[in-house]
C-alpha cells in the first residue's frame, strides 16, 4: 500500500511566475545524516561478515552509490533454493535486504515496487521505483537498481531514493500554456562529424507535454524538489524539457538521441 504524501495546497489565486513560500522544496546536506549511513554500512557489514571497507554515498542524501570495496558481494540468500524457485527465492532476499536496511537505502518498503527484473543471465538485475510522491519522480532519482548473482550475493547496490518532503500538488502553469512556451525553442546538437546542428520547433504538433513530474536538481550540497511538466518536443530529433509548474522557469533539457 503507497504512504500518501501530506502536501499543502495554497487555495489563494497566484500569478504565474510569482516566488511561491517554500518552494521549490530543498533537501540539505547534513552532517548527520551522512554520519547515520556510514554507521548503518558498518552494521550491515559487520551483519553479513564481510570485511570493513568506506562506503561509497551518493551526496546529500548518502544513500549507496555502489558496493565499491565489497570484494565478492554480500551474501543475502542464506539458503539455496529448491530447482525451479530460484527467480523467487532470489526477489524474496532482496526484499528482505532491503527492508532490513531501510534506513541505509533510504526506503519505504511499503511505498517502493519492483519495476523491472532482468533474469536472462548469470547476473540478474532488479529495479525497484519509489512511490511515495504524488507524480513520479523524473532525472533517474526514485529508484534503486540491484544486482545479484545466481548463488544469491548481492554484486552491486545503488539506491537514488529521496527522502518525502512536501511538494504542491497543482500546476500554477497549465498544460496548455506550458506547450506554447516551448513553441519556437530552438535546441543545438552535434552531428556525427561533431559540427553543430540547431533544430528549431516549428508548432504545436511537434510537442507532447507529457505528465507532472517531480524534478530533482543538484545544487551543490543540496537537491531541490520543483513541480514540473515532462515535455517531449520535435519530431525525427527530440528533447525532453523539463518546465517548472508553479514558475514556468527551464529546469533541465535532456536529449533523446545519440550522435
Amino acid at each position: 500500500m503507497v504512504v500518501p504524501l501530506a502536501v499543502g495546497c495554497d487555495q489563494t489565486p497566484q500569478t504565474p511566475n510569482a516566488p511561491r513560500e517554500n518552494y521549490p522544496a530543498i533537501i540539505t546536506d547534513s552532517p548527520e545524516t551522512r554520519g547515520k549511513a556510514e554507521r548503518e554500512w558498518r552494521r550491515m557489514l559487520t551483519a553479513y561478515g564481510v570485511q570493513q571497507t568506506p562506503p561509497d554515498l551518493h551526496p546529500v542524501t548518502y544513500t549507496p552509490r555502489s558496493l565499491l570495496g565489497v570484494t565478492g558481494g554480500i551474501k543475502i540468500l542464506e539458503a539455496a533454493p529448491e530447482p525451479g524457485s530460484e527467480s523467487m527465492a532470489l526477489r524474496e532476499s532482496v526484499k528482505v535486504f532491503i527492508d532490513r536496511w531501510r534506513d541505509l537505502i533510504g526506503a519505504d518498503p511499503a511505498t517502493i515496487s519492483l519495476a523491472s527484473a532482468d533474469e536472462g543471465g548469470e547476473v540478474k538485475r532488479y529495479t525497484y521505483r519509489q512511490a511515495n510522491y504524488p507524480f513520479p519522480i523524473a532525472l533517474n532519482f526514485g529508484e534503486m537498481d540491484t544486482v545479484m548473482s545466481a548463488d544469491g550475493r548481492l554484486m552491486q547496490l545503488d539506491s537514488r531514493f529521496l527522502p518525502t518532503v512536501e511538494l504542491p500538488v497543482r500546476p500554477l502553469i497549465e498544460r496548455t500554456d506550458a506547450a506554447q512556451r516551448v513553441v519556437g525553442r530552438t535546441f543545438t546538437y552535434g552531428d556525427v562529424a561533431g559540427r553543430p546542428q540547431t533544430a528549431k520547433i516549428g508548432g504545436l504538433q511537434e510537442i507532447n507535454v507529457r505528465r507532472l513530474v517531480v524534478v530533482p536538481l543538484e545544487k551543490g550540497d543540496s537537491i531541490e524538489l520543483h513541480l514540473g511538466w515532462e515535455i517531449v518536443a520535435g519530431s525525427s530529433l527530440t528533447w525532453t524539457v523539463y518546465l517548472d509548474a508553479i514558475t514556468g522557469e527551464d529546469l533541465k533539457v535532456v536529449q533523446n538521441f545519440n550522435t
